[in-house]
């Protein structure tokens, strides 16, 4: 022990000694090891740490498949998920779960459009959830109502509401007293029965249409046994294993019950229906474990070529210290001994290096944070913990390893006749040529692999800005209006309020028109069902899926998304239900190839169990919806008169001037129209645009820094 103290007081006397040496070395090895610790900290939080439930390893998500169609993450029906309940033994439980937006009114609060979860009352349960405040859902908050129920609404019971901490401290201050208090979703009643940990928060794949931020959830009263066919889907299902099974036996139990419902049901058979069972942190993380383990391997060799780094400048110092070296030999230190010093020397470079890299981690993670990189799951959570820490620390050992076990080995073998002549400076660095350019040649190629990987993805970058998005969206104000069902329940007031509320937003000074659509591209929200030719009728393999859009008036021209054929909605169109619809020349590439569909018919199917005839009147530019990189899938148009006055929408308002500066504006009449209405999620159409690109920028940025680095450190590799 005392000799390894002395080690130490000597190797830090060295340093101090020669401060440039140091500096560059510190420096050198810091940012490499900053950089890694920086990265490894979004790996722990989004791939490695655990998921913020009880037991999570046990947790499954199931969703349907319809194979035939390319249909994935698909939700599953009520039936379904009955069957699912019944017809398993391997699972402690099966939750659903859909969420959407309704206004929030009651108490001293203004009026707010909040997320709303409607859940089977054991989600919290089968999560492993307790609210802090008031209790769980029972059986009795999702019992059906009875016909009496249904035909007094002032015999309806309030649904059952847990709040979250967020909604909880925002509207009502975090009053205990809140238990029992009612409020209006979308005009109808909610008793507020718990209250949820502030740490709580679903955790579900990006583009599924599960919302991350939910406010509240509400227990769903649905009759398992009436509901009217397998075809109506709505949940997406969390599941538990239980002790003691796997979650492959738990998925050949689910894909036996998915064998036994499509012997029973055609269309679930043509479709090629299957439930695929995964695990919740595996589907969570799967889209971005890739990029996320890339990253991690571009800075694993930015470490690389720093440990080079300073293994050249060891070399180079021990050279200028051989006839220390040798005189130390020759006074009995053993070789072991030398080795040694050296490699504590070596060590202490790390530790200080590893300080100032964590220094640099915590600058960088703030940098990670403000690029906004995309879907990755829990960014917001990263950051330097134990874990981090321990990464951190074997990092800098493993770099004292790699940097410091060659100098040390080379430099105490010296020929000690020639050191003690003082000609061993120059044999020394011959001998060391060989393994000193090649340690060059390393850097130079491990940072030519990282500026070609910036290369592509720049190249990539450059292409997703030439994609056609099939709308323009510069000048364009976006926002979400939910009309309550409660104080709007017929389709022509639903109908009137947004037509009156189009013409107002027309009249106002700078903008051009105004329109609105449900689902919104790039918002996050999907509606889907089939389409097919006349001759799916007799063959069922040939139903295609499509996304739907309901859309108002203008809404293609507010968005100028082109017109390639027939025409577009006109006023008839939405006055009197016409059974008339619009798709894009994605769907058109896939029926009608080689003509023109115009005036054709195609079945859909979104009013009733079976398939309608609808009347195509045009064909227009296809949108990407669900993000810029990938296509997606093709779309068909409804006016907002055939599915019954939709009264969610999202609203497109396309201006002359800066189309922010118009925010007051828009509040001030949906204030004059109906103050207990909100205006929610207020942006614009180009903010939508760059979050989409915001998973390859981010992906670009810090690629493109490691490579730089890289290469500036390979530069004074080959200039050392």
């Amino acid at each position: 022990m005392d000799s390894l103290l002395k080690d130490l007081r000597f190797a830090l006397r060295g340093m101090l000694k020669n401060p440039a040496f140091t500096a560059i070395a510190v420096l050198t090895i810091g940012l490499g090891i900053g950089a890694n610790t920086a990265i490894f900290s979004v790996v722990q939080a989004v791939l490695l740490r655990p998921l913020p439930y009880e037991s999570p390893e046990e947790l499954v998500l199931v969703w349907g498949e319809m194979t035939n169609r390319n249909m994935k993450n698909f939700p599953i029906s009520p039936p379904t998920l009955r069957d699912l309940r019944e017809q398993t033994t391997l699972f402690d439980g099966f939750a659903g779960v859909i969420t959407f937006q309704q206004p929030l009114t009651g108490g001293d609060a203004e009026p707010e459009q909040v997320w709303v979860g409607g859940v089977t009352p054991n989600i919290f349960s089968v999560l492993g959830v307790a609210p802090i405040l008031g209790r769980d859902f029972t059986a009795e908050d999702a019992e059906p109502l009875g016909q009496a129920a249904q035909a007094d609404p002032n015999a309806v019971p309030p649904t059952s509401v847990i709040m979250s901490y967020g909604l909880w401290q925002r509207r009502f201050g975090g009053d205990p007293n809140v238990i029992g208090q009612l409020v209006e979703f979308g005009g109808n009643r909610a008793e507020i029965v718990g209250v949820l940990p502030a740490n709580f928060k679903l955790l579900m794949p990006p583009g599924t249409g599960i919302a991350s931020d939910v406010d509240a959830w509400s227990a769903l009263r649905i009759n398992f046994e009436t509901w009217p066919s397998r075809a109506n889907v709505i949940f997406a299902l969390i599941a538990r294993i239980k002790d003691g099974a796997t979650i492959a036996q738990g998925r050949a139990e689910v894909d036996a019950l998915a064998t036994r419902i499509s012997e029973e049901d055609e269309l679930h058979e043509t479709a090629g229906f299957a439930l695929e069972t995964i695990s919740m942190h595996e589907d969570l993380t799967e889209g971005v474990r890739p990029v996320v383990l890339a990253l991690l391997g571009a800075v694993a060799f930015v470490l690389l070529i720093a440990c080079a780094n300073v293994s050249n400048l060891l070399l180079v110092r021990a050279s200028a210290r051989e006839r220390e070296i040798a005189i130390r030999a020759a006074l009995g230190g053993s070789r072991g001994r030398l080795v040694r010093q050296m490699l504590v020397e070596s060590g202490v470079l790390a530790v200080v290096g590893g300080v100032v890299g964590l220094a640099l981690a915590l600058g960088g993670i703030e940098l990670l944070l403000t690029l906004q990189p995309g879907d990755l799951p829990r960014i917001e959570t990263v950051g330097i913990d134990g874990t981090v820490l321990g990464f951190t620390l074997l990092a800098s050992i493993l770099a004292a390893g790699i940097f410091g076990t060659i100098p040390a080995i080379q430099a105490t073998k010296p020929d000690l006749t020639d050191s003690l002549k003082d000609r061993g400076r120059s044999s020394s660095l011959s001998r060391q040529r060989f393994f000193r350019n090649g340690v060059v040649v390393l850097e130079v190629a491990l940072s030519v692999v990282l500026l070609i990987g910036a290369g592509l993805l720049v190249r990539s970058f450059v292409e997703l800005q030439r994609v056609s998005l099939g709308y323009d969206p510069e000048n364009v104000l976006t926002f979400n209006l939910a009309l309550p069902g409660a104080r709007y329940p017929s389709v022509e007031e639903r109908i009137n309020f947004t037509n009156l509320f189009k013409e107002r937003l027309e009249s106002l000074p700078g903008v051009e028109s105004a329109s609105a659509a449900f689902n919104f591209p790039l918002g996050g929200q999907n509606i889907a069902g089939r389409y097919g030719p006349e001759a799916a009728l007799a063959d069922e393999t040939l139903y295609g899926q499509a996304d739907y859009r309901v859309v108002l008036p203008g809404y293609l021209q507010t968005m100028r998304t082109r017109l390639l054929a027939g025409r577009t909605f006109n006023e008839a169109d939405f006055s009197d239900s016409a059974q008339v619809v619009m798709i894009d020349d994605a769907l058109k590439r896939k029926l009608w190839p080689d003509e023109s569909p115009v005036g054709e018919r195609m079945l859909i199917r979104i009013q009733t169990l079976e398939p309608q005839f609808v009347e195509v009147i045009g064909v227009v530019e296809h949108q990407r919806s669900q993000g810029i990189a990938t296509e997606g899938r093709e779309t068909v148009y409804f006016t907002d008169k055939y599915v019954g006055g939709f009264g969610n929408h999202t609203w497109a308002v396309r201006s002359t001037v800066n189309p922010a500066g118009l925010t007051a504006q828009v509040r001030a009449e949906v204030e004059a129209m109906d103050p207990l209405i909100p205006v929610a999620e207020v942006r614009t159409m180009d903010s939508y645009v760059n979050d989409a690109k915001a998973g390859t920028r981010f992906a670009l940025v810090l690629i493109g820094v490691f490579g730089i680095t890289a290469l500036v450190l390979a530069s004074v590799g080959l200039y050392g």
